[in-house]
């Protein structure tokens, strides 16, 4: 497969990066259609069209490209759908009671998973297994964060058992002696970054961004939690 291009392209040099957006398109279609096809059963449009606006900024932009370079900025793309634009979609849809510790087990299994070494090089191989990546990763997020937010009363275990599985993976991604994915093994030297650098940067913005959008997202969904609790009586 040595002919075939990435969907993000080739790993770009620091100095064209700004210049590398994805005006695919296919993808500006898809994007166009799930966002039509979304708007019609959200319970909040306005919060469904800004999830969806930073799901189309996640592929449209450089951050894109740059996850071609860098492991780091994959990652940083992952954080911001998962733990950003997931939970935002997820409490502008109808309440969906699903069992919150199943769709924990699945996110968990995904997201380490698609990290791995031959499945994370198998996205960079083929349009479908890229996109199969991150239509899963997205929408397992989008439902587990549904199920905390519809069965907050049931999700205790399920939102450890998810912080202590990202916990993990940041502290084994940050510790490991050797870069795991050899795709980046030399598109990072123009950014001034070892390999090892970029994935132990990636377990960094895992463990302390990361950590700290779930604990805010967890927040806002206990506060909710407490609040519709406390007027429950008045209704």
């Amino acid at each position: 497969m040595d002919d075939y291009t990435p969907f993000c392209g080739t790993p770009p040099l620091p100095t064209e990066l700004l210049t590398r957006w994805t005006f695919d398109p296919l993808l500006i279609v898809g994007l166009l259609l799930a966002w039509g096809v979304g708007i019609r059963f959200a319970a909040n449009t306005s919060r469904f069209s800004g999830a969806w606006a930073l799901v189309a900024i996640l592929f449209v932009s450089p951050l894109c490209a740059a996850s071609m370079a860098l492991f780091s900025a994959r990652v940083a793309q992952h954080i911001l759908l998962t733990l950003v634009a997931a939970p935002l979609l997820a409490s502008a849809l109808p309440k969906l009671r699903l069992p919150p510790m199943l769709l924990a087990l699945v996110f968990a299994a995904l997201f380490w998973f698609w990290h791995v070494p031959i499945p994370y090089q198998a996205t960079l191989e083929s349009d479908l297994t890229y996109w199969a990546m991150h239509l899963s990763l997205f929408g397992a997020a989008t439902l587990l964060f549904g199920a905390f937010r519809a069965t907050p009363e049931k999700s205790v275990m399920a939102a450890a058992f998810t912080g202590a599985q990202l916990t993990l993976f940041a502290v084994t991604l940050t510790l490991a002696p050797t870069p795991w994915h050899d795709w980046h093994l030399l598109t990072t030297i123009p950014y001034g970054i070892t390999p090892l650098g970029d994935q132990q940067f990636a377990g960094a913005l895992m463990w302390v961004a990361g950590g700290l959008l779930f604990l805010a997202v967890l927040g806002k969904l206990a506060f909710q939690f407490l609040r519709d609790t406390a007027t429950e009586p008045a209704r």
